[in-house]
């Protein structure tokens, strides 16, 4: 059998059992032409099977990567029984039977068929045992379907896959084996995916306590509200720190003085003000990690306070690097800084020396973002594998029923063409050239005069994030142009992409938006969405979707699965916290497991205290307690409280008077 019957029928099996990564392959088989002696990170040999070799399993052959042979040359049957016997052997010792085995190194498969037989013969039909298989590099997965005939072992025997660089274990009864050729050949893969696989062993969720702070006002601030539900999705344990209470004096500074410096000087005392505020909430009730959005009140002194209290703090800078410029002086003292921005931005944060820096995209909340539906039982949208648990953002705000249909809505709503944002510059040239069409436009700072003044909704009022997933439900089109000071329409040297791209496509609306460097990977222009390049291009296209209700439709939908399936924020805190856990390692692990010995140790103390022994077993799961954790348990509870409850509130009430006396003496 030549190379290309190989490739078609391990591909037959692969586009059932995964079919994403069959897409992945097909795609790195088209840029590279199918040829593996191109690419070049990894070379392969072939090496034929001895002739006196049994005809099965690849007809004993074997292959090469980077001049390291994978398996044995003389007989690669046998190292395989090999092999599979050290792993049964490991099992035999615990006297269990094996569960969620994960294989670093598909190869020939030789070592994974003899395993199989081994699990098969010890423990009977191997249906039960779940065999994960690691192939680290998409250029080996292509030569081995290439040159090898595996759909037995792809076909129900194992789950395949090509790890990305978020990977994470969702089990915590796992056992993992390599190639030792394989951990040779991808020494830096098989180190990330057994710190990993380490991780996995102490690390849980619900251990882990993250605090959001926000910033007073600003896209960051609904964002950090975002990524806050997100934390909770994923089972951690979130708190928020929401300074948007301080806006309203913020505001009310310019009342004081017209004096420009007075002002600023004001401004500046109110921020360290609110810094201040954040290290006591800290230092009160420490976190794990505090993330800063954009724009919170994150000085040098707190930073620095916090991290000299093992307090792990990452950033994430949402906006513009051009310009806003302050992140020059945010970057070089938090442990994490996040950007939604590369290329030019890495360029200057490695010219001040820096390598805490990481490429973090924005998202969308699936349960918030997402379709509105006329009747809720043909609500046919699929929210599994995103963690949801809640049905809007923000409970203290969000409109209950924000997905669901309404008639006043889409009269208000509704229109062939539609706008939400800020009136920039640049968006107030290009949608002047629109008036013909049925075209609302929402949102503030838009200066209400001729032309644009009757397209104008709520006399350009801000909108509401649950009026924005109206907007985007009940237009016809969606426009999304990226907002520029400076540019007459498009900047043709765009590169980040805003909230809104990924809030329309959660939506499952249609959407045209300028042409950005970054959509390049992330979406595709006629499938998910479509790409305009002029204010020309854009009428021209506003008047073929709207003629083509389908094709803009199917487009849509689309984009709606692209969105949902790779780009929520349950995903960007995954990517988020595998870069902190794999850096911080060894930190993590060992607060975590002190963490773990010291609430055994408690409960073990308490077993002659019932009352004060069941409160503390609520916290087991999550590693560790403190009064204060117990105090809002306590706060939250119905009924009479217990003896144990009642003393642990008085005690906390005099810890608090104790402090404000302290505090005064000072």
């Amino acid at each position: 059998m030549d190379a290309k019957n190989y490739f078609e029928k391990n591909a037959e099996i692969l586009k059932k059992i995964n079919p994403d990564l069959l897409e992945k392959l097909l795609a790195f088989r088209q840029t590279s032409g199918g040829n593996s002696e191109q690419n070049t990170k990894l070379t392969f040999e072939l090496l034929p099977a001895k002739a006196d070799m049994p005809h099965e399993y690849c007809g004993g052959a074997t292959f090469k990567i980077n001049g390291i042979t994978v398996h044995s040359v003389y007989d690669p049957v046998a190292e395989g029984k090999k092999w599979a016997a050290s792993v049964i052997e490991k099992y035999s010792k615990k006297h269990e039977k094996p569960e969620n085995i994960i294989i670093f190194g598909l190869g020939f498969g030789y070592h994974i068929k003899e395993l199989i037989k081994l699990l098969k013969d010890k423990f009977g039909e191997i249906n039960p045992f779940k065999i994960s298989v690691f192939e680290p590099s998409i250029e080996s997965l292509n030569f081995i379907l290439s040159s090898c005939d595996v759909s037995e072992l792809l076909n129900n025997k194992i789950l395949l896959s090509v790890p990305e660089k978020d990977i994470v274990f969702g089990e915590t009864d796992l056992q993992l084996f390599e190639l030792i050729s394989y951990k040779n050949i991808f020494k830096n893969e098989y180190a990330r995916i057994h710190k990993m696989f380490n991780i996995n062993q102490f690390f849980s969720p619900s251990s882990f306590k993250v605090l959001i702070a926000q910033p007073m006002y600003g896209g960051s601030s609904t964002v950090g509200n975002y990524i806050y539900k997100a934390f909770l999705n994923c089972g951690y344990n979130a708190d928020i720190i929401d300074f948007s209470r301080f806006y309203d004096g913020y505001k009310y500074l310019n009342e004081f003085t017209q004096n420009e410096d007075h002002i600023n000087s004001l401004r500046q005392m109110l921020s360290n003000l609110m810094s201040e505020a954040l290290l006591s909430a800290v230092m009160n009730n420490p976190p794990d990690m505090v993330l800063f959005m954009a724009q919170s009140p994150a000085t040098e002194r707190v930073i620095l306070r916090l991290r000299s209290m093992g307090i792990i703090t990452a950033y994430w800078f949402v906006e513009d690097f051009r310009t806003l410029t302050y992140w020059s002086g945010i970057a070089k003292h938090v442990d994490y800084f996040f950007t939604i921005q590369k290329d030019e931005f890495f360029k200057e944060l490695e010219n001040m020396g820096l390598h805490n820096f990481y490429y973090l995209p924005l998202a969308c909340l699936p349960s918030f973002h997402d379709k509105i539906v006329k009747n809720n039982n043909n609500n046919t949208a699929d929210n599994s594998g995103d963690g949801s648990n809640y049905n809007n953002y923000n409970n203290d705000t969000a409109d209950n029923n924000v997905n669901e249909y309404n008639e006043d809505d889409e009269t208000k709503y509704g229109s062939d063409v539609s706008f939400a944002g800020a009136g920039y510059f640049n968006r107030k040239n290009v949608f002047a050239k629109l008036t013909d069409f049925n075209f609302k436009i929402w949102g503030n700072d838009w200066i209400a005069d001729m032309p644009l003044s009757l397209l104008i909704q709520d006399g350009g009022k801000r909108f509401t994030e649950e009026e924005a997933v109206k907007i985007y439900n009940y237009s016809k089109i969606n426009i999304n142009l990226h907002s520029s000071m400076w540019h007459w329409d498009i900047n043709p040297d765009g590169d980040f992409l805003n909230p809104r791209v990924y809030e329309i496509l959660g939506c499952g609306g249609f959407q045209l938006v300028d042409r950005r460097r970054y959509l390049k990977g992330i979406f595709e222009d006629g499938k998910d969405l479509v790409v305009f390049d002029s204010a020309e291009d854009l009428r021209k296209k506003i008047r073929y979707y709207l003629d083509n209700e389908a094709e803009r439709s199917t487009i849509a939908e689309h984009g709606y699965n692209t969105v949902r399936k790779h780009h929520t924020y349950e995903r960007r805190v995954s990517e988020m916290m595998n870069i902190i856990l794999l850096n911080s390692y060894d930190t993590i692990k060992n607060k975590l497991v002190s963490r773990r010995e010291n609430i055994s140790k408690l409960l073990k103390e308490t077993e002659k205290e019932p009352e004060l022994h069941s409160l503390i077993k609520i916290f087991e799961d999550k590693g560790s307690v403190s009064i204060a954790e117990m105090v809002d348990y306590i706060r939250r509870g119905k009924g009479r409280l217990s003896k144990t409850e009642a003393m642990i509130l008085m005690l906390w009430s005099l810890k608090a008077r104790a402090a404000r006396l302290e505090k005064d003496h000072k």
